[in-house]
């Protein structure tokens, strides 16, 4: 799997790291908390291998929960969640630099990083102008592990707001699974109809899940314009 980190040069020489030492998720975890090698990075892979070696599930644990692990305390928790944060506005900035978002692979390149700890659903538009040139990328709508309630009529003024003439919208699923439901559905159908009141078009729906995505527009899963 691409890592983000990885289209980054961070071989350095003198008292700098080496990007060779990272060999594994539990070596880049550990350099990441500021931790010495051994011992400690030894206990952060036996965490990781709690969450079935899963780097999303070890951190979003990690950071989540307060069960004591040898090294890593509220400091250097914090210095984590301020590297992941870093991470998601390094893609966001990528997104921005795209001449145009043309592909629903455009959007999951941002969005892995952007949900990749998030433990409830969101509801996040991407606002295009004629060009299919990015305007805004906003959260709309915050919800639980299962749901987030979205309000059609705040998308569309959000989109008037900013003189977008298109949107792509996408979620994601806690759960892990990208499959969308019959909800996800009759929401989609539903936002297409209000928004083509207005001449916006909605161009996909994406639904995020670990490890992928779905777009319901290349699945042919609702109406779009």
């Amino acid at each position: 799997m691409e890592r983000f980190l990885d289209t980054f040069s961070i071989s350095r020489s003198g008292n700098r790291f080496e990007s060779s030492c990272l060999r594994s998720d539990a070596d880049l975890l550990a350099a990441a908390l500021g931790l010495p090698a051994g011992a400690a990075a030894a206990e952060v892979a036996h965490y990781l291998s709690q969450h079935r070696g899963s780097l999303r599930e070890g951190v979003a644990s990690l950071l989540n929960s307060d069960k004591p692990i040898a090294g890593v305390g509220g400091q250097r928790r914090r210095q984590l969640s301020c590297a992941l944060l870093l991470a998601t506005r390094l893609a966001e900035e990528q997104l921005f630099d795209r001449a145009t978002l043309t592909t629903p692979r455009c959007c999951y390149d941002y969005l892995r990083h952007h949900y990749q700890l998030e433990h409830r659903e969101v509801f996040t538009c991407f606002f295009l102008n004629t060009q299919r040139q990015l305007l805004a990328c906003r959260d709309m709508f915050l919800g639980t592990l299962h749901t987030a309630p979205v309000y059609p009529r705040e998308i569309a003024a959000m989109a008037l707001k900013l003189s977008a003439s298109a949107i792509i919208v996408a979620h994601n699923h806690p759960s892990g699974s990208f499959a969308p439901s019959d909800a996800d559905i009759r929401l989609t159908e539903r936002l297409s109809r209000a928004l083509e009141l207005l001449d916006i078009d909605l161009l996909d729906h994406l639904i995020v899940g670990h490890g992928g995505f779905l777009s319901m527009a290349s699945e042919g899963l609702a109406r779009f314009r």
